[in-house]
């Protein structure tokens, strides 16, 4: 499993998220590519710097033109009206949801009447949107953290001057672990707290794991108890599995009029594509009861929108249908076997339970049984009755 861990030292907020994970590999124009589709006219930079000795990033939003306040629904409008992947935008609206809650709550008000203030800002949006982006593209299944700082002193806010944590704060860690600390200064934002209590379901990190790196996100104030303001990411993954979780695209189309020759032509394309991970077909009764075949393509996502027009092309079918679908894959190896009719190579994968499954490749079995005149049965029986931990 890929994972991170987020060690809250000094905090979190929104822009220390977002700096933290594009420190740790994130990349800055998948971020701007997606950020650019919710057309809020943001400039986003990430700047290198060093805070106390420690190398890190500063993630900064510049609103070219924005409403100063916005309401909830403009902002689930905003999110749900983009291109971007449904669970992305479902996550984003769920933080947001909590942000309105927690400020319903303190204000004593339904939440349909709050007012966004700092938290409706363009740059708020992007780091609550931008992270979720980040994380796909990291390719993380599980997020972990640290407990949280409980700082002391107070806060100027619109509505007066108020004890830290801010009370929106208070009202987003109910149940989440906290920690005293002296630091008289915002430790923890809305928007951290509400982006980390939604992405954190289990404080118990494995006690087994390798990692893999780290990011450092950089706050924009200085602290007086020279700790420095950061947040630490670690990106690890556990050392007791096998499996690992990946998101494809599923393209499907049903044809009954299609010439049979076509499909061993469509089989041969579908084959050599990279992208392709699997294909295969299905007779079906479709809706004027012909038979007819249903053609299904499993593909990697950057693939998809390319392997839909090959289909409609070669097929002449009016439509494609397309879902993304996540599935678990164990970790493969492919090694080469010395056989007595020459190399052959042969396909390794894992379970978590530490059983190991090996096949030798098709084409090669099938290119020894020609050139030998040998059954295909009797060269796949002698392979895998030789294949053992020690004959690799």
């Amino acid at each position: 499993m890929h994972y991170i861990y987020l060690d809250c030292f000094s905090g979190i907020s929104g822009d220390m998220l977002m700096g933290a994970l594009l420190d740790g590999g994130a990349s800055f124009s998948v971020l701007q590519e997606g950020i650019d589709t919710l057309k809020l006219g943001a400039r986003l930079t990430a700047e290198k710097k060093v805070m106390q000795g420690i190398s890190c990033t500063a993630f900064k939003v510049e609103a070219l033109s924005a409403p100063s306040l916005r309401h909830l629904p403009q902002i689930e409008e905003i999110i749900l009206s983009c291109p971007l992947p449904e669970q992305i935008k479902n996550d984003a609206v769920a933080v947001f949801r909590k942000l309105a809650e927690a400020e319903a709550q303190v204000h004593g008000v339904d939440i349909g009447k709050i007012h966004f203030h700092e938290i409706g800002a363009v740059d708020t949006i992007v780091d609550v949107v931008g992270a979720f982006l980040c994380l796909d593209n990291l390719g993380i299944e599980q997020v972990y953290a640290s407990a949280l700082p409980w700082a002391e002193g107070l806060l100027d806010m619109s509505h007066g001057r108020y004890p830290l944590p801010a009370p929106a704060v208070v009202r987003l860690l109910q149940g989440y672990p906290c920690v005293s600390s002296d630091a008289k200064m915002e430790l923890v934002t809305p928007t951290g707290a509400a982006l980390l209590t939604h992405l954190v379901k289990s404080h118990d990190a494995p006690a087994s794991f390798t990692p893999l790196s780290v990011g450092y996100g950089a706050g924009s104030k200085v602290r007086d108890d020279k700790v420095p303001n950061l947040l630490r990411m670690i990106s690890a993954e556990t050392g007791i599995t096998s499996t690992r979780r990946e998101t494809i695209a599923v393209l499907e189309t049903e044809v009954d009029d299609l010439n049979p020759e076509i499909f061993t032509h469509l089989y041969s394309l579908c084959l050599d594509h990279p992208g392709v991970l699997d294909f295969f077909t299905t007779p079906v009764y479709m809706k004027k009861n012909r038979p007819g075949t249903l053609i299904t393509v499993l593909t990697r996502r950057d693939s998809a929108d390319e392997i839909c027009q090959l289909l409609m092309r070669e097929t002449g079918t009016l439509g494609v249908r397309y879902r993304q679908q996540e599935r678990f894959v164990l970790h493969r190896t492919l090694e080469t076997l010395s056989t007595p009719w020459g190399p052959v190579r042969i396909k390794i994968a894992r379970s978590d339970d530490g059983a190991v499954f090996k096949k030798p490749e098709f084409e090669d079995c099938q290119a020894i049984a020609r050139k030998n005149n040998m059954p295909l049965r009797e060269i796949y029986s002698k392979i895998l009755n030789s294949l053992n931990p020690s004959s690799i």
